[in-house]
């Protein structure tokens, strides 16, 4: 038999578990004074609710609830004086007070008093009135799970809207003035999901409970010297004994102040067995009761007995428990920077396997289970590794992988979507290096990141990485599937992966594994598991991870060996095991492979919008993925066409790629970014995140001049300059080339033309614009032939030019023989796109936003994690002060002109905040809208957003992701992305008749 208070507000019992309440005499609410435990917590509360509160994870004006005054029928918030029985009526639904106990140390926990899960959102309230001797200065110590809100004699003393839980979330310290006699506490407590309850301890000057306090309440039911309420229910939990094993039992007894409890429980077979509890003072009181281990589900009465009186608790159901294994994971989310600027973390993961290492040699002689194991969450640490140690370090690195205690996992970083497929092949090079050293890799890990790219699946089924373990955050974003879930993950071409769903990548910690102290673990151990029941969780076994503390870039701990050897010394189940992270998998692929469920599709990622806070760097990286590619496409050229390309071009292609890869990878900003984003550590991460993207920019541009200088031999000689224009594609190309060309070669001031020489005939060409040293110059070249290039000589004539002269009309059509376009100038949108091949309209003229319509987007509060709520909280806005002019003809195309100012840009007079050029192409069918926004610095959450609404009733969009294309909806796991989809090259609409 053990007791001790709960600290846990986050408790699950097994629904099916019995209350009877003994009958009480009813009478008029009267008031009942109680002394202040011994620690200055409140043992008795009036409690109401819950009340709507919003949506989940919402910790701002998206919970609602937060901020409306509920209880304005009883006189508002800071005049109510409820009384047990009071009824208070709101929108949707009627609650009433009732009197509820504190736990021993003061805690309210209001998913037991009030009934509720832990996933709706809602708001309680707690009233009581607090008694002093004589007037005095006092200070209020608030936990709470979540927001808080404090009035004290009327007067709003406390406000802290936050997130947090009770035992980790931090101490409000709130100064009164106790005035003699009476004063009206009121506590009011917001959920948002998981935990749910408060803690209040009166203080004095000294931080040192107050003698003397009493509270009273209006209540109508006796409460002192009686047991009002309890449940019992039986648990997975199997502990060893000088008896034997026993199971155990968990009872929640509310106590009205009692001694010398002894719990009698008798069986259906007649067996009874006599459970002393002893005394329960005044409170909610969390027992735990031991009893043979059952064999068969049964149930039992309990009779709770004390002085002369018994509360009877019949046919409580008793469940013979679940053998369960959990598989503790340790490992390090590697995150590049955001807790420390990213100079200091990086070297940190190179020296958290020295520690590993250490940690291995000092629980050698721990028993098997217990010791430690640790898991290298990315490959590019690895790699780091061994180039950075002497032999001796990394033979221990061998020595430690061979045997099982560290295992090195295929993931290079944790990425978002925006790494092409080419970039993400080559992150997996490091587990070549890997091999060649007798490392084996069979699983990948991708932590945080809610989703990950469809190509990884053939990626890793041709190089016998067989496992991939998605630990998801689930902030702003929900996780595919209710439970954990093992799946059969498949790509477009049948190819396979065991994919693993977890929990968080720190469930482990959530489950107080880094506190080194078992009865918070068993607690939290015992609800999560209750937990997996109720989902129907269908294993015996779970993979649980978790990091040295609860933080990311965390560097590993021993403390949890001790831990799990403690709890198996003490446990027969569940069983603990320090284990990597291809164990757990390797049970379910032997044991469970035929019964897994096969998913084909994508998992788009909830997170990539954030990429758009960096819009110009991410559209240089997105860039520098083809100008890479271009770049290997002009080396291969030239190795076919016999050179010898030189040595120090691949050291340059795997750095080009290690800079794209850290600009890829899922890290984007520091820790306090959103809410000191001019803080010195959010403005050295940003910079040298985004340091990445331009080293792999200026990188390429090299490169490709090393391929230039091994074609020029190839190239044809003359008299005149000329350009050379390159197709890496395996397929003839035609399109628009831009060029730069030095006024030397090409001065404005005289006329030219630019001929292709394999026909002779000139190609159309546009000055875009002029710097004083040259020009940049858009050109229409034919018939590029595939893995080949085509020569243009630039003839430069004696004569002076004909000025160019802007052209500007009032004409909003577009016309050629492919399409026919109409502007509308009130709103700067697209009114009429009309296919002729089609013979077709391609707008859909009653969508709410035109066609190329320019969207502005706010939400109404920073809380940008709760998604759910966004479009309540959005306020939207279009362009104003619109013209509309047409452009005339270029030798490339005719165009439209679209101005106008708009919220978040900088709107200026003669400078409008947005211009939209729509082009219409003379020899391509092809609509091009360029956008260009002065935009203003805006710190607070933000969107823009183009609409394009096509006129296609029964139509379907697909587009291109990382390994296949995707029609949303349809070709992606269950719960992945839905707002917005990250694409690679195009978005095709398309319905049964055309595309």
């Amino acid at each position: 038999m053990r007791f001790h208070p709960s600290h846990n507000l986050f408790r699950f019992y097994l629904s099916s578990a019995f209350l009877l309440s003994l009958c009480v005499s009813v009478h008029a609410a009267e008031v009942q004074k109680f002394p202040l435990r011994e620690n200055g917590s409140i043992p008795v509360w009036l409690v109401t609710g819950p009340f709507p509160n919003g949506l989940p994870l919402a910790h701002g004006p998206g919970c609602f609830g937060y901020y409306k005054d509920y209880l304005e029928p009883l006189g508002g918030e800071a005049s109510c004086a409820p009384a047990d029985g009071d009824s208070v009526a709101y929108e949707g639904g009627k609650v009433h007070w009732k009197t509820a106990f504190s736990e021993p140390d003061g805690l309210m926990n209001y998913l037991d008093v009030l009934g509720v899960d832990n996933k709706t959102p809602g708001v309680a309230y707690a009233f009581c009135r607090v008694n002093c001797p004589k007037a005095q200065e006092a200070t209020l110590k608030v936990r709470s799970n979540d927001g808080v809100r404090v009035w004290w004699n009327g007067e709003m003393v406390h406000d802290h809207h936050v997130g947090r839980t009770i035992d980790e979330g931090g101490e409000d310290r709130v100064p009164v003035t106790l005035r003699e006699g009476e004063n009206r506490l009121l506590v009011k407590v917001d959920q948002s999901q998981g935990g749910w309850g408060q803690q209040v301890v009166i203080v004095g000057t000294n931080d040192q409970p107050i003698p003397g306090l009493t509270e009273t309440i209006r209540t109508d039911e006796v409460v002192a010297g009686r047991i009002r309420s309890a449940t019992f229910s039986s648990t997975p939990i199997v502990l060893k004994t000088p008896q034997g094993p026993r199971q155990m039992l968990v009872g929640l007894i509310s106590s009205g102040g009692v001694k010398d409890v002894n719990c009698r429980l008798s069986l259906e077979e007649g067996e009874t067995l006599n459970l002393p509890i002893g005394d329960l003072p005044l409170g909610e009181h969390r027992v735990e009761l031991l009893v043979p281990t059952l064999a068969e589900d049964r149930s039992a009465d309990l009779v709770l007995e004390y002085g002369s009186d018994r509360f009877e608790v019949a046919d409580v159901p008793l469940e013979k428990p679940r053998e369960w294994t959990l598989y503790l994971v340790q490992h390090t989310h590697t995150d590049i920077g955001y807790t420390r600027p990213q100079n200091e973390i990086l070297p940190d993961f190179i020296r958290q396997i020295d520690y590993a290492l250490d940690y291995c040699d000092l629980t050698d002689k721990y028993p098997e289970d217990s010791k430690f194991r640790w898991t290298c969450e990315t490959s590019w640490v690895v790699r780091e590794y061994l180039k950075r140690r002497p032999r001796e370090q990394i033979d221990r690195l061998k020595r430690r992988v061979q045997e099982g205690r560290v295992e090195i996992t295929g993931m290079f970083l944790n990425f978002d979507e925006l790494a092409d497929e080419n970039t993400l092949a080559a992150s997996l090079q490091p587990i070549q290096e890997f091999h060649k050293n007798g490392f084996p890799v069979v699983t990948a890990m991708q932590n945080d990141v809610p989703g990950a790219p469809w190509a990884v699946v053939d990626y890793f089924s041709d190089i016998g990485v067989k496992y991939l373990s998605m630990g998801i955050n689930n902030d702003r974003t929900p996780r595919p599937f209710d439970r954990p879930t093992a799946f059969w993950w498949e790509s477009p071409s049948g190819k396979r992966i065991l994919a693993w769903r977890p929990d968080h990548y720190h469930t482990g910690n959530h489950l107080r594994l880094h506190q080194d102290r078992i009865e918070p673990i068993q607690e939290k151990t015992l609800e999560y598991l209750l937990s997996l029941e109720e989902t129907g969780y269908p294993f015996n076994r779970i993979a649980i991870q978790y990091s040295g503390t609860q933080i990311d870039n965390s560097p590993p701990a021993m403390k949890e060996c001790d831990l799990i050897r403690e709890w198996n010394e003490t446990h027969i189940w569940p069983k603990m095991r320090s284990a990597t992270a291809h164990e757990f998998f390797e049970y379910v692929e032997r044991n469970h492979a035929e019964d897994l469920p096969v998913y084909r599709g994508a998992w788009p990622n909830w997170w990539t919008d954030g990429y758009a806070f960096a819009h110009v760097e991410t559209a240089a990286a997105r860039k520098s993925h083809v100008e890479l590619s271009v770049a290997e496409g002009l080396l291969t050229i030239a190795s076919l066409l016999g050179e010898k390309i030189p040595s120090s071009a691949f050291p340059e292609i795997r750095d080009i790629e290690d800079d794209l890869l850290f600009y890829d990878e899922h890290t984007f900003g520091a820790q306090e970014e959103f809410t000191h984003p001019t803080a010195e550590n959010s403005i050295v991460q940003y910079q040298m995140k985004v340091s990445h993207v331009w080293e792999a920019v200026k990188n390429c541009q090299l490169l490709k001049e090393t391929a230039w200088g091994f074609l020029n031999p190839h190239l044809p000689k003359g008299d005149a300059p000329t350009i050379a224009v390159f197709n890496t594609l395996p397929w003839e190309r035609s399109g628009r080339v831009d060029v730069y060309i030095g006024h030397e070669i090409l001065p404005l001031d005289r006329q030219h033309r630019i001929l292709d020489l394999e026909t002779g005939n000139e190609i159309p060409a546009r000055l875009e614009r002029s710097r004083f040293e040259g020009s940049y110059w858009n050109l229409w070249v034919s018939n590029v032939p595939a893995m080949g290039f085509k020569t243009f000589r630039i003839e430069v004539e004696d004569k002076p030019a004909t000025p160019q002269k802007e052209e500007y009309s009032d004409n909003l059509v577009l016309e050629n023989d492919f399409y026919r376009i109409v502007a509308d100038a009130s709103s700067g949108a697209i009114a009429s796109l009309y296919d002729k091949e089609l013979d077709r309209e391609l707008v859909e003229e009653e969508a709410p936003y035109g066609f190329g319509q320019f969207i502005y987007d706010r939400l109404a509060d920073a809380h940008f994690f709760n998604r759910e709520s966004f479009l309540a909280r959005s306020t939207r806005s279009t362009l104003r002060d619109v013209k509309v002019v047409g452009q005339g003809e270029t030798p490339l195309w005719e165009s439209l002109l679209i101005t106008g100012n708009a919220d978040g840009c900088l709107n200026e007079e003669g400078q409008p905040g947005l211009e939209c050029e729509v082009r219409l192409y003379h020899s391509e069918k092809k609509v091009e809208f360029q956008y260009h926004i002065r935009k203003k610095y805006i710190s607070e959450p933000e969107s823009v957003y183009i609409a394009f609404p096509f006129a296609f009733p029964d139509g379907k969009f697909f587009y291109e992701a990382q390994g296949g294309m995707v029609q949303p909806g349809v070709d992606q796991l269950p719960g992945s992305s839905a707002d917005w989809h990250t694409v690679q090259n195009f978005v095709s609409v398309r319905d049964e008749e055309t595309q």
